[in-house]
């Protein structure tokens, strides 16, 4: 279909973005030609209400690097995370929100900070414009958190602009229990993983069209984020002590198969 290897493949997840498919396609497509790279762009349709599943189909129908996958049923950014990489085809993937506040342009930022450090996983520094400070406070409140939960030292634990070999994104994405906001432990799924992860500074846009799931004080969110963290932190001392005991993979131990160090197909 491509005639040669897909290097990148960016997967973006959608829930009623009829706005903005488009735009995302579009400037994702030039940067796909800027950079002179074989790349796809997987859109994932979340359960959509709107017309954003009839945008992809037009788009997928007009260029061969874009590519649809309908969920019957909004299922979250995870599961459509996990949709677009089993569906993927390039042996480096990037996640990138389709509400067009990741800037697609910031795409070569983190290929050429993973070619340029070789490490598990790039994942942008969101730096916002146009969104409200009590809002930021919040989201830097939950990073520090994190870091101190976890041992990090991450700027922005919680940014879903990232980039990944493809066995390294199968692996952060295998966990045992169910987490609502997982989206939001990228950073320390992939530390607790013992990943290596490199940071680039992005710009974080104003979104432009359609509804963030978010409120504009996402107070209640956050405390359930805090919850799910105490979770996530008694999950990863389990893998502690299961493999302290075992000595085997921290994911065989709770119930998953051992990562297969390449490319899944």
């Amino acid at each position: 279909m491509h005639g040669k290897p897909i290097t990148l493949s960016v997967i973006a997840p959608c829930f009623n973005e009829e706005g903005n498919i488009d735009a995302l396609v579009d400037r994702t497509l030039a940067v796909f030609d800027a950079m002179g790279t074989t790349a796809e762009i997987i859109l994932i349709d979340d359960g959509s209400e709107d017309a954003t599943w009839e945008l992809i189909a037009k788009c997928a129908d007009l260029d061969q690097r874009v590519r649809g996958v309908k969920h019957r049923k909004n299922s979250g950014i995870e599961a459509a995370w996990k949709s677009g990489v089993e569906t993927s085809e390039g042996h480096l993937v990037c996640l990138i929100d389709a509400d067009l506040q990741n800037r697609p342009e910031d795409i070569p930022l983190l290929y050429k900070t993973y070619l340029r450090e070789v490490p598990d996983m790039v994942q942008g520094v969101r730096h916002a414009t146009g969104v409200a400070k009590k809002r930021q406070l919040f989201s830097r409140g939950l990073n520090a958190l994190l870091n101190i939960g976890f041992g990090m030292k991450l700027r922005d634990n919680k940014s879903g602009f990232l980039l990944a070999r493809r066995d390294v994104l199968f692996s952060i994405l295998r966990h045992h229990y169910t987490y609502r906001y997982y989206q939001s432990f990228i950073g320390v799924a992939a530390g607790t993983h013992g990943y290596l992860i490199s940071e680039t500074d992005t710009v974080f846009d104003a979104r432009l069209a359609g509804d963030s799931f978010l409120p504009r004080f996402p107070i209640a969110v956050s405390a359930r984020i805090v919850i799910e963290l105490i979770k996530y932190r008694y999950e990863t001392w389990s893998w502690s002590r299961r493999t302290t005991s075992t000595k085997s993979d921290p994911l065989v131990s709770i119930g998953f198969p051992a990562p297969t160090g390449g490319d899944i197909s």
